[in-house]
């Protein structure tokens, strides 16, 4: 089999078990476990079902480490293509990992908050409650951080694939589009978070980038990369 088709696959692996374990513990456990402006009821989740509080701290880290392997595999897949690209991309995925493995300890902590641990007799059960849910949305915060560094690695990925001609153009130029949508939703929900701008803008920004990572990482799967790298500085 092509080396490059291998490659490509391996990558798409990675990417889809990243997908997974970031759905289950971004969206699934997030929308099943805490209560936007219930902190009571929110530690109340968390205590009754803290396995699965657990499980979604692990899937979390699971998936950065799954995102950290998927760059090393794109970055050894297009390094023929551009060695300026492929740094950029490789830079922009360790930097998303770092700050996402950072920031999974404020899930801990507000696990810890609510172990009920004798040093924290010290607080009422009220107190508690809301550091755990400060401690969640910092969480949050941290994820919409991270979003920013999404600019360089969808940008340098689709201008990879863009120069790569390994798979059609038009998945690539989709997601240099969309990557200028996450440092705008970024700002934005830190500036006029009340407007409903942020949310108007991520949409737009996922009808750019979701179909074409998905179908990128698909194609990789089922077809692997094409074609033959060639050295380019730029």
């Amino acid at each position: 089999m092509n080396p490059l088709k291998k490659t490509a696959r391996l990558a798409s692996l990675f990417w889809i078990f990243g997908a997974i374990t970031t759905i289950f513990s971004l969206f699934y456990i997030q929308s099943t476990l805490v209560i936007s402006g219930d902190a009571a009821a929110t530690a109340n989740n968390i205590l009754a079902n803290q396995s699965l509080f657990r499980m979604g701290i692990v899937s979390d880290l699971l998936a950065k480490m799954f995102t950290f392997f998927f760059g090393l595999t794109i970055f050894h897949l297009f390094r023929g293509v551009s060695k300026k690209w492929t740094t950029v991309f490789l830079s922009s995925i360790l930097i998303v990992v770092a700050i996402g493995v950072a920031n999974s300890l404020n899930n801990v902590a507000a696990l810890a908050v609510l172990s009920k641990a004798a040093y924290l007799n010290v607080f009422s059960q009220e107190q508690l409650n809301a550091l755990a849910m400060l401690f969640l949305r910092l969480n949050g915060s941290g994820q919409v951080i991270l979003e920013i560094f999404w600019l360089p690695y969808l940008f340098s990925f689709g201008l990879l694939i863009v120069k790569s001609k390994f798979i059609p153009r038009i998945f690539g130029i989709s997601m240099m589009i969309g990557s200028f949508g996450f440092p705008i939703t970024t700002f934005a929900k830190f500036l006029i978070p009340q407007s409903g701008f942020p949310e108007i803008i991520l949409l737009v920004t996922q009808v750019f980038v979701a179909p074409a990572l998905i179908t990128t990482n698909f194609w990789f799967l089922i077809k692997g990369a094409n074609g033959q790298q060639q050295i380019s500085e730029v």
